[in-house]
């Protein structure tokens, strides 16, 4: 400094930035970058589960839509019983004779992979199988159940479709047969009456 007026002194000083002004930045700037990461981390999650559950919902009402197409009719024209289709496998893609069609399904079919009422299918929602374990290429899984309600004489059913995803379904450690919906699946449920042939003619 000798030889230096004050305010060379400190145009020297200024020149670059000390340990303590760069650990300040630091202080500031690390929870920012953090906090940022952190909200593409949430908003990418949320991209995915908006994506499952739309794909979900379109697997769930085709299987609604192939239920709602079996045979539930009262047969007013020629007096004669009520038919009911229960020997279409809907477990299959196409469907096939040799199933359970509208028969009321088991408590817990939500819940569980129960035969007769369970199928699953990729990533592109095309069909890969049906039993009580998912093939390797399955993504997602997709169950039903089809129950009488009492109050109608046994002329209505509930019909309810639930997909989810292999993954999330592995998680599930207790079987209620009443299943919680998780974000990302799909549940849709309707009610089918009989209609009368006379109607549909």
């Amino acid at each position: 400094m000798v030889g230096m007026t004050v305010q060379q002194y400190v145009r020297n000083r200024d020149d670059g930035f000390s340990l303590i002004e760069v650990l300040v930045a630091m202080i500031v700037v690390v929870p920012a970058v953090i906090g940022a990461a952190g909200m593409v981390t949430l908003a990418a999650c949320a991209i995915r589960d908006a994506r499952l559950e739309s794909t979900a919902i379109v697997l769930a009402s085709q299987k609604l839509e192939q239920l709602r197409a079996l045979e539930w009719n009262a047969d007013d024209v020629n007096g004669g019983p009520a038919s009911n289709d229960t020997t279409t496998d809907l477990t299959r893609d196409p469907p096939v004779a040799g199933g359970l069609g509208l028969t009321p399904s088991p408590v817990g079919t939500l819940s569980t992979n129960v035969a007769g009422f369970v199928d699953f299918l990729d990533a592109g929602g095309q069909w890969v199988g049906t039993g009580a374990t998912p093939p390797p290429r399955a993504t997602f899984i997709r169950r039903w159940a089809v129950t009488a309600l009492p109050a109608s004489g046994g002329d209505s059913l509930a019909l309810q479709v639930l997909v989810t995803t292999v993954a999330r379904d592995g998680r599930i450690t207790q079987r209620p047969a009443r299943r919680p919906r998780l974000a990302g699946e799909a549940v849709l449920a309707t009610v089918r009456t009989r209609t009368s042939r006379q109607d549909e003619e």
